[in-house]
């Protein structure tokens, strides 16, 4: 039988992914209610210029367990994130992305590793990228290594599970980046405030990365200036 949760967030930030949305609320309904009695899912949606925000809505207002939080401007990956954090509400917090890169079938890798400990969070084995969006991940990973002592595998793997607790001891103010290094920032933060976490593929098999379903991701340049910034 499947571990359970007493309950459980669920959300993905979402700019531009009306061809997306749909089926990940769908695949987060049909998947994660098997772990817990109390779901919610949420959609962040950043600000999108397509039909992304109506589907939400649509979505929401059919079923309770769905929400939204809108964004009236483009605030980037990292601040969707922050703001799908900040408004979960449950004893547990899962979050993706919302192109589907990742199957939430694999959630059970990182329900394993919670166990004992206060995050989980997953790495991919093999990245289905294009050869430069590879080069420059494996240069960025090398470098918040160099840089901040990182001893992560894969600091940007969109595939995390917290305790709610965790954001009542470290709250995510004391995170300053809003861009593609708030992932990068938010788990050093929480390793170096003596937050315990487990790197799932430890407790299991490595989470399974997919082509990206759209094409939304920020410039590497822009995460290279934050690195120095926070240098």
């Amino acid at each position: 039988m499947a571990a359970r949760l007493p309950s459980l967030s669920f959300f993905f930030p979402a700019y531009n992914e009306e061809g997306n949305v749909e089926a990940v609320v769908g695949d987060a309904i049909a998947t994660l209610g098997a772990f817990t009695d109390d779901l919610e899912v949420i959609v962040v949606d950043d600000a999108s210029r397509d039909r992304t925000a109506e589907i939400a809505d649509r979505l929401a207002a059919a079923d309770a367990r769905v929400r939204v939080i809108h964004h009236p401007t483009n605030r980037g990956y990292g601040g969707a994130v922050r703001s799908g954090l900040e408004g979960s509400r449950k004893a547990f917090i899962f979050f993706t992305d919302g192109d589907r890169q990742f199957d939430l079938k694999e959630f059970p890798r990182l329900l394993a590793a919670i166990d004992g400990v206060d995050a989980a969070i997953g790495y991919r084995e093999r990245r289905r990228d294009p050869w430069n969006r590879l080069f420059t991940a494996w240069v960025y990973n090398r470098l918040v290594r160099i840089l901040f002592g990182s001893t992560f595998r894969d600091v940007d793997c969109a595939f995390k599970l917290f305790r709610r607790e965790v954001f009542v001891r470290v709250p995510l103010a004391q995170v300053r980046s809003d861009g593609a290094f708030f992932s990068a920032e938010l788990l050093l933060l929480l390793r170096r405030s003596g937050v315990r976490i487990a790197e799932a593929p430890s407790h299991g098999l490595p989470i399974t990365h997919y082509d990206r379903r759209s094409r939304g991701a920020e410039a590497y340049w822009k995460v290279a200036m934050e690195l120095v910034e926070r240098n």
